[in-house]
């Protein structure tokens, strides 16, 4: 059954003082993320698979293998970072080590070593960008959880280039316009699952360029995309330490007007390993 509203429907003053004291836990938790993770590297393994129009798969997909590591800088007078970014290292393609080339099939990670951390929207300095709503409980993997709605203030919008580097390969820029939920932890206020989505569809022209070529539309929009992301509780030892970290995420992508129109891309996060720096103190022997 699905649970629309909370159990207890308390007075408008308290249920915003509710949400202020969700948003700050939940704040808390992934600066908290933040800072653990920049000790963290992980394997990144992206498959990109074309699809039909019933949604499955059509012809062979792409599968990119990546060294990933978080970079977050809290400023120097002790405020916080306005944004996390994931730091990449393509290490395979197809199951054998990158060539110049693969970077002419357009695949985001390819492309692109570094990109927007996700979580970045519960930073401080962004909440403002959003509006929240309490939207009642639910369970993730069986933990419960409290349900966050958040939509984008800023109304959506969508530029289309041309890639510097190949003029083949076209970058299209979302902003504003997203909405989604957020499922955090009941007991710690980690965050377990976040959907994003588009709140309508974006339309850009084609670049100039393109729109000379025969056959090239004078347009390009973006019909859906979707995004799913899961966490869950990674144990490391020596020493002991358990955080909650991303695992997967699952983005099915529609556009009209250039480029693959349907496509799935399926990301999993594996193997994270914690690198620790240390030292010791040698005493100089002539003050012994």
């Amino acid at each position: 059954m699905a649970v629309t509203g909370l159990v207890c429907t308390p007075s408008a003053g308290t249920l915003d003082d509710d949400l202020a004291a969700v948003l700050d836990r939940a704040t808390e938790r992934v600066e908290y993320f933040f800072t653990r993770a920049e000790s963290l590297v992980c394997t990144e393994t992206v498959t990109v698979q074309p699809l039909n129009p019933g949604l499955g798969g059509d012809g062979f997909g792409r599968v990119i293998e990546s060294e990933l590591r978080l970079s977050w800088s809290p400023d120097d007078e002790g405020g916080a970072a306005t944004e996390a970014r994931a730091m990449r290292i393509v290490t395979r393609v197809n199951g054998r080590p990158p060539r110049p080339n693969d970077r002419n099939n357009c695949t985001t990670p390819e492309r692109h070593d570094t990109e927007t951390q996700v979580l970045s929207m519960l930073l401080a300095s962004q909440r403002g960008d959003f509006t929240w709503t309490l939207a009642g409980r639910g369970k993730v993997d069986k933990r419960p959880a409290i349900l966050l709605d958040y939509r984008e203030r800023e109304p959506l919008s969508m530029t289309v280039t041309v890639d510097d580097e190949d003029e083949d390969c076209l970058t299209y820029t979302l902003k504003g316009g997203g909405r989604g939920r957020i499922w955090l932890d009941a007991e710690t206020f980690d965050v377990l699952r976040l959907d994003a989505r588009l709140g309508g569809q974006a339309s850009a022209p084609m670049p100039k360029a393109l729109q000379r070529r025969p056959g090239t539309s004078p347009t390009m929009t973006v019909e859906r995309f979707d995004t799913s992301y899961r966490f869950r509780r990674v144990q490391f030892a020596d020493p002991e330490e358990s955080l909650v970290l991303p695992v997967s995420s699952v983005s099915l992508r529609i556009t009209h007007g250039a480029g693959t129109p349907r496509t799935r891309v399926m990301t999993e996060y594996r193997k994270y390993r914690r690198f620790l720096t240390g030292g010791r103190i040698v005493p100089d022997p002539a003050l012994r």
